[in-house]
């Protein structure tokens, strides 16, 4: 009836649930390249170190929406950010979207999720599914998270299974963390427009092209130039449109982005430890003995890549490519690493394999439970992702290239026809240059394949507005950088 691990556990001869529980750990705005475990020599992550030697590894992961919510709700959901949400920016899941914690909720589990609130606020429609949806006021730390999450571990019905999904903003912005994390690569004395960008909440964002704009610019003036791409065309627009503003912008150097650079690795330094006292918690509670535990992040962060700071312009590796860890209850497949490309929807067919629940119909993901048990898995063709503050950008990628589009956006009719139809290489099109030349048309039919397979008919319409979001929830977006956020 249950999984595979079912009979790995009742082997070990413990009285036990009749399933695995499952705990998954988000830890936001993550770039993968900063741990050790992914290739980085400066000794930020022990902890998450320590865990991927106890884990399977994946080390081409990608996520399907380089924003938090969107990113979030294609993992519970294994569908497409184009498909899950209703109409405008402030769009939601709909209710009658099978989520990973409805689906695990019917197959006798206790579900409950503890979160930083800001972006994953009950208000934008994430706590779908889950008994108990703690969120905080907004964008907060593990530090505040997982004492609500440790709470409920120890009031639960200990005879029955558990979901728990605990995040962290802990490596978001504001990257500036308490001292020592804050300053733990950079300089403490260091002054100019680096500081002033790490000293705000939103500061990285306002960063483009060699200027700091100032806070309060007006985004939506400028937001149409931002969303093309990054051509010497739009950049001289945008660039004499940011000049001529008031206040004016400050020069932005190479020293400035590596303070703020400094100040992201201390923020990453952080969540490390704040992971590390959760996993010593769920050690201490004896979760780790019948778990699978997941440790995930949701999008990256760009951090100088071609200018831009923050993840608004465009999808790349900075932003695209995310951490994803995945510890057995009994060690099987301790420290290995999977090459093959998976998606963050692979998750949800992965974990419901596990535990022997049905997949629901739709999703579009694939489980990689056989690299989990060490069986040959060659991993998906090509990945896909969206982007940008609207989504707008839409992006495929394989093991040798990428290619990203912008025009019709995504889950549109005539975004398909656009993509297949537009000048390759033009303006509609982000070559990343590592791509073969070749293999710029193969990429461009796995794009226009998935941008098909998520259009709606022409004058349909998919799931409906999302409820108005609150003065305080919009005023917390803008101060973390959303310049876009819609009064309503």
């Amino acid at each position: 009836m249950f999984g595979w691990l079912l009979p790995q556990i009742l082997a070990c001869g413990a009285a036990k649930p009749a399933s695995p529980s499952v705990v998954l750990v988000s830890l936001d705005t993550l770039r993968a390249d900063r741990l050790g475990a992914y290739g980085n020599p400066d000794g930020l992550t022990p902890n998450l170190d320590r865990f991927a030697r106890e884990s399977v590894l994946f080390e081409r992961a990608y996520t399907q929406a380089t924003l938090t919510t969107p990113s979030h709700a294609a993992l519970f959901t294994s569908r497409y950010p184009p498909e899950v949400f209703g109409q405008g920016k402030a769009a939601v899941l709909t209710a009658s979207t099978p989520t990973l914690a409805s689906v695990l909720g019917t197959y006798g589990y206790e579900t409950a999720a503890s979160v930083g609130g800001g972006e994953l606020s009950p208000e934008l429609g994430l706590d779908a599914g889950f008994g108990v949806y703690a969120s905080t006021r907004g964008f907060d730390s593990l530090l505040h998270t997982v004492p609500p999450a440790l709470g409920w571990l120890d009031q639960r019905d200990t005879t029955r299974p558990f979901f728990l999904f605990v995040h962290g903003y802990d490596a978001h912005s504001e990257y500036l963390k308490p001292t020592p994390y804050g300053y733990i690569q950079g300089d403490l004395g260091a002054s100019g427009a680096g500081q002033d960008a790490l000293r705000s909440g939103g500061g990285s964002s306002r960063v483009f092209d060699g200027l700091l704009l100032a806070d309060g610019w007006p985004w939506q003036q400028v937001s149409s130039t931002w969303l093309r791409p990054r051509s010497p065309e739009a950049r001289a627009e945008l660039g004499a449109l940011a000049r001529g503003m008031q206040p004016a912008p400050v020069p932005f150097g190479d020293m400035d982005g590596a303070v703020l650079r400094h100040g992201y690795d201390g923020a990453v330094a952080y969540a490390d430890t704040m992971f590390g006292l959760l996993m010593a918690a769920l050690e201490e509670r004896d979760v780790l003995d019948d778990s699978i535990v997941i440790v995930i992040s949701d999008h990256g962060e760009q951090l100088g890549e071609d200018g831009i700071y923050f993840r608004y312009s465009g999808v790349d590796e900075a932003t695209a490519h995310v951490v994803l860890m995945v510890r057995d209850p009994l060690g099987v497949g301790a420290g290995t690493r999977v090459p093959g490309l998976v998606d963050l929807v692979d998750l949800m067919p992965t974990v419901l394999e596990a535990v022997g629940a049905t997949v629901p119909a739709g999703a579009r993901g694939v489980s990689f439970g056989p690299a989990l048990r060490s069986e040959p898995f060659p991993g998906r063709p090509f990945t896909f992702t969206v982007g940008g503050l609207s989504l707008r950008w839409a992006s495929v990628a394989t093991a040798t290239g990428r290619l990203t589009y912008l025009g019709v956006p995504p889950g549109a009719a005539e975004a398909a026809d656009f993509a297949a139809t537009a000048q390759l290489p033009g303006p509609a099109f982000t070559v990343a240059e590592h791509t073969p030349d070749a293999e710029r048309e193969t990429l461009r039919s796995a794009l226009v394949g998935v941008l098909r397979d998520v259009a709606l008919p022409p004058g349909a319409v998919r799931g409906a507005p999302g409820p108005a979001l609150s003065r305080e929830l919009q005023q917390s977006l803008r101060d973390h950088g959303y310049f876009d956020v819609d009064e309503q």
